[in-house]
C-alpha cells in the first residue's frame, strides 16, 4: 500500500513536469485516497489492539 502511494506520488510530479493537469488531477486523488486508506488502517490497528488488552484484562480477572 505504500509503494502504490510512492507511484501516485512519483505520477504527480511526472504529470507537473510535463504538464498535464488531468494527469496530476487524478494522482493528486489517489495519492489522498491511499493517504486516508493507510491512516484507517493504522487507527483500525491500533483499536485492535487495545480491545485485545482489555480482552485479555477480563479474562485474567475471571480466572483470578
Amino acid at each position: 500500500m505504500i509503494i502504490t502511494t510512492f507511484v501516485g506520488l512519483a505520477t504527480l510530479v511526472v504529470g507537473l513536469l510535463i504538464g498535464w493537469p488531468v494527469l496530476v488531477a487524478l494522482s493528486a486523488i489517489f495519492v489522498l485516497v491511499q493517504v486516508m486508506m493507510l491512516t484507517a488502517r493504522s487507527v483500525v490497528q491500533r483499536n485492535d489492539r487495545r480491545m485485545a488488552e482489555r480482552l485479555e484484562d477480563k479474562r485474567r480477572r475471571r480466572r483470578g
